[in-house]
């Protein structure tokens, strides 16, 4: 993954910090959260998109005591800004001002496509694959995965 961000942190922004990454989408957004070891990466319950979104993830970075957010950006390698990327802009300038925590937009090119796969290579059954909100924690999850072994490397 090349992680682009907007906000470029050195990496002792992330060192021994909790970190969320968020999988955004206009009715759901996949959350998931790693330890301050940056080893465990667990996926949570998505969190519906709506009018108490930024209620929902206060609480949520709250429970899990979260120092850092990430936002996937699905960026596109002729640099057009699509409308999904727009929203989530403005999701993210919402956020920003909702929440202490640093956020930072990472690049989750193909992170949807790689949770599907994961997903049945795990051996994940179909009937489980297609409850909603499945595939956008494994994607977050996915997106938090990729950042933390670009961090490392």
């Amino acid at each position: 993954m090349n992680t682009r961000t907007d906000h470029l942190a050195t990496p002792d922004a992330f060192a021994g910090k909790r970190i969320a990454a968020l999988d955004y989408g206009e009715a759901r957004i996949g959350v998931a959260v790693c330890d301050e070891m940056h080893i465990v990466v667990s996926t949570r319950p998505v969190v519906v998109n709506n009018n108490d979104v930024f209620s929902a993830l206060t609480q949520r970075f709250t429970e899990d005591r979260i120092d850092v957010v990430l936002v996937g950006m699905p960026y596109r390698l002729d640099d057009v800004k699509t409308e999904i990327m727009k929203s989530i802009e403005v999701f993210v300038e919402q956020l920003r001002q909702y929440i202490t925590q640093p956020v930072y937009v990472v690049d989750e090119a193909y992170s949807t496509q790689r949770a599907r796969y994961i997903m049945e290579e795990s051996g994940m059954k179909q009937k489980k694959r297609r409850k909603k909100g499945t595939k956008d924690v494994v994607a977050a999850a996915v997106i938090l995965r990729d950042f933390i072994e670009e961090y490392r490397s």
